[in-house]
């Protein structure tokens, strides 16, 4: 399976294996979806899959197995998220907010790496911050952006690995085509947060 930015930025040089992409997809479905209303197990996903991706880095870094870098970063930072809940929803929504921002300045401002990471940097501490004042949108918000992202990314994988066709390299070669793919994925993910059939859940104060 061909390598894309995605994989080599996790240390995949041959390519993401396909059991990552069905795990992407349903995880991704929940996040687009039911992200607020399941805020407290989309916090413990997401410590997992941001300790799982700082644990993979740093063992790429250290040159031991990566499986280790992502089963012991994935879950300290999983076990942690719940007693870590508003440090959670700062890093989910910097994050969320930290990857749209870097890809516009990518896309249409700087088209390098160093434009990117001071459009993430940015993003990221503004996403953060504001989800201090407006922890209930910006968990709907992040949720649905990165659940519109790893569903789109983990279909991606899927059909590479089982169909045969080279979609995991589709972001390089249509960067706009794919923004735009998950920007319709985001728009209908978050309308089905805020208006959708299930009720939402009351929001806790901690």
């Amino acid at each position: 399976m061909p390598a894309s930015r995605i994989d080599r930025l996790l240390g995949f040089e041959h390519g993401m294996p396909p059991a990552f992409g069905i795990v992407a997809v349903v995880l991704g479905l929940g996040f687009l979806f039911f992200g607020w209303r399941l805020h407290r197990v989309a916090q413990v996903v997401a410590g997992f899959a941001i300790g799982s991706f700082v644990g993979a880095l740093v063992a790429g870094w250290i040159h031991v197995e990566k499986a280790w870098g992502i089963f012991i970063g994935g879950a300290s930072l999983a076990l942690l998220a719940d007693s870590l809940s508003k440090l959670m929803v700062f890093l989910l929504a910097g994050l969320a907010v930290g990857l749209a921002v870097g890809e516009g300045v990518r896309l249409w401002l700087q088209p390098s790496t160093a434009g990117f990471l001071w459009g993430f940097v940015l993003g990221f501490l503004a996403g953060g911050i504001w989800s201090w004042w407006q922890r209930r949108l910006l968990t709907m918000v992040a949720t649905a952006f990165l659940g519109a992202v790893v569903f789109a990314w983990g279909l991606a994988v899927a059909l590479t690995a089982f169909v045969d066709l080279p979609l995991t390299a589709f972001p390089d070669r249509h960067p706009t085509m794919a923004l735009a793919i998950v920007s319709l994925l985001f728009v209908g993910g978050l309308s089905f947060q805020l208006w959708g059939p299930i009720p939402r859940q009351r929001e806790e104060e901690e």
